[in-house]
């Protein structure tokens, strides 16, 4: 219930100061800095060492790659019917593609499951990050309006972005230096990702936007709640893998999209209009179609 609160107050928040006037234009341009710069790296700093392997874990380190694919799907399907320019195309993929697997999805495990199973949660929500961190994060630079778009370029600036570059770091580190002191820092700057970025989205939100948008919104929630975990449970009977692996996979393809998407998305100008409003409808559904999920998974 918590988490629950903290959305809707740090929504409210930025939708109500904007409104009063409270924040100016572009304030929360400082605050996806932030988040795209200290909080994303430092989340990946503390989670990404903790992940422990075993064989059964395939489905859900497959399941971020497989909502991906399935994203490229639709965008490309779509595209013309929605008269996408390129860079709404690439948010439309980057918003679509990435899920909300810790934020929504790991307090809707708790309450659902049982937090025993947040660790199977942790590597859909770590196999996410790297889908942001180098797929995201390379259309995102490929496709910005009026950048440059040769490979060269693009590469350059992707390793230095810092979220791709928390990654080797993330593994590395450990196998060198004993974290123990320095993990308490990464855990505070990592708090700071998700209340954040929600009073981002809600700086920027506009229900006027959604009249004009409403279908492209519609066809990105639809597949992001139902079609999503649909695709991961028909891998799931492929690879006949059973149980809870099985059971959290599905639950997790079935969130809402990730909030750093949208603040990915706004970064590089790729229409963050259309993502933020997709955003915030693909979490604020989530709630209702996690409870049908968890009806039918049991």
């Amino acid at each position: 219930m918590a988490n629950f609160l903290l959305i809707l107050i740090c929504f409210v928040a930025g939708f109500v100061m904007r409104k009063t006037k409270v924040l100016q234009d572009g304030s929360h341009l400082g605050i996806n800095a932030w988040i795209i710069y200290v909080a994303l790296p430092a989340a990946a700093l503390f989670y990404l060492p903790k992940i422990t392997w075993s064989n059964d874990l395939w489905l859900p380190v497959l399941t971020p790659l497989i909502c991906w694919i399935g994203a490229w799907v639709l965008t490309q399907s779509v595209q013309r019917y929605f008269k996408f320019d390129r860079p709404t195309r690439a948010g439309f993929l980057i918003v679509t593609g990435l899920g909300n697997t810790s934020f929504i999805g790991f307090p809707l495990i708790s309450a659902y499951y049982g937090e025993e199973y947040l660790s199977i949660a942790a590597i859909v929500d770590q196999a996410n990050f790297f889908l942001l961190a180098v797929f995201a994060s390379f259309v995102a630079m490929k496709n910005e309006p009026g950048g440059n778009v040769s490979l060269k370029f693009i590469l350059r600036k992707l390793v230095t972005f810092p979220p791709f570059f928390a990654l080797p770091l993330a593994f590395v580190l450990p196998r060198y230096m004993d974290m123990t002191q320095i993990e308490p820092l990464f855990k505070t700057l990592a708090a700071t990702l998700s209340p954040l970025a929600i009073f981002s989205v809600g700086i920027q939100f506009e229900l006027k936007d959604l009249k004009s948008i409403w279908k492209p919104v519609a066809a990105a929630s639809i597949y992001k709640l139902i079609l999503s975990p649909i695709l991961v449970l028909l891998l799931a009977l492929l690879l006949n893998i059973t149980g809870m692996p099985r059971t959290i996979s599905v639950f997790e393809a079935g969130m809402g999209t990730m909030i750093s998407a949208g603040i990915l998305n706004d970064q590089f100008n790729l229409n963050p209009k259309l993502s933020n409003t997709i955003v915030f409808t693909t979490i604020l559904l989530s709630f209702l179609t996690s409870g049908v999920l968890y009806g039918v998974m049991g």
